[in-house]
């Protein structure tokens, strides 16, 4: 087995932004352990941004489908990497032959992931793990390290920000009329997965609601892609919110919500980053996998709503605003 003596290591984590966000203390462990070696990280470009230039990676494979990836493997397979690591689990064995022949293609010595209820047969460190285990999924890609034989003292969670995006989202609202005493509550309304979004309906009501009953100021953000959701939201909206909507990088987004004296937001990427900055949060989650993938982070700033989407309501979700708040604003 190879520990600490691999001179480079790729790391797998081709899964959302959300999922990139969760990963950060496994990649901060892993350049722990591996203080003198070149970690590499191959991912797609919209999560490649949480950890760009972070000091846990010297370097960034981007594949966002497999064209992409296929141009990528002579690339790839030319560094011989001593470990390969896939941070993701295998949900099914579909899952698993996909990810076996990733490996092949990509090559390298030793082969490490998670052995999800068996499926991992083809690494050669697998680390147990059952898909009905209900720890969190930052605790299940920790175990990869304990494996490697680290040991976890703490949980940091590293976003890609920095003084220019933090620069860059003061002037840009300043210009939409947010002075920095003002009361900013931010909301996300897309997802990529569609049926993890909230209705427009929801929305509206609760934009109006909270504008009139509480003295702050809104902003919504999202994907470009589901634009429409908030063109949806804003028809016959009476009162005024601010458009970011596909306006934000990545790190913009960071740093948009490190500013929030308040989010809103379905399960998705933009909860997770919310949860981890400690910005007090309200997750619309629906039905999803809570236990494993719930907002990470200080369990007293995060109200989490689990009801199917089409049941939340605007005044349901602007009392727990309310309350939070209250408690920390």
């Amino acid at each position: 087995m190879l520990t600490k003596e691999a001179k480079n290591i790729l790391v797998i984590q081709l899964a959302g932004l959300g999922d990139m966000v969760l990963a950060t203390p496994t990649l901060s462990e892993l350049r722990q352990l591996y203080p003198h070696t070149g970690i590499f990280l191959l991912t797609n470009s919209r999560s490649a941004d949480i950890v760009r230039g972070s000091p846990d990676i010297d370097g960034i494979f981007i594949a966002d489908n497999l064209a992409g990836f296929l141009k990528l493997i002579k690339k790839i397979r030319s560094y011989h990497f001593d470990l390969v690591i896939n941070l993701y689990r295998l949900h099914s064995f579909r899952g698993a032959i996909k990810m076996l022949l990733l490996f092949s293609a990509i090559g390298g010595k030793y082969w490490v992931g998670r052995n999800t209820d068996g499926r991992g047969f083809f690494y050669h460190l697998k680390v147990k793990e059952q898909l009905s285990d209900t720890r969190h999924e930052v605790e299940h890609k920790l175990d990869i390290i304990t494996a490697l034989g680290g040991k976890i003292k703490d949980i940091n969670f590293k976003l890609g920000y920095d003084k220019e995006n933090e620069l860059f989202i003061q002037g840009l609202l300043k210009k939409e009329g947010i002075r920095e005493e003002d009361t900013l509550i931010g909301i996300n309304c897309t997802t990529v997965s569609l049926g993890r979004n909230w209705t427009a309906a929801g929305y509206h009501q609760l934009t109006e609601q909270l504008i009139r009953d509480l003295p702050v100021k809104v902003a919504f953000c999202g994907s470009r892609l589901n634009r429409k959701i908030f063109d949806d939201i804003k028809i016959d909206l009476s009162v005024r919110v601010i458009d970011l909507v596909g306006r934000l990088t990545v790190k913009q987004l960071v740093a948009f919500i490190r500013r929030c004296n308040l989010f809103i937001s379905p399960d998705s990427g933009p909860a997770h980053i919310a949860s981890v900055l400690k910005v007090p949060l309200v997750s619309l989650f629906g039905e999803g996998e809570y236990d494993k993938f719930r907002p990470y982070g200080d369990e007293k700033k995060i109200r989490i709503i689990r009801t199917p989407l089409k049941l939340i309501t605007g005044e349901r979700v602007a009392e727990q605003v309310k309350q939070l708040l209250k408690e920390y604003a």
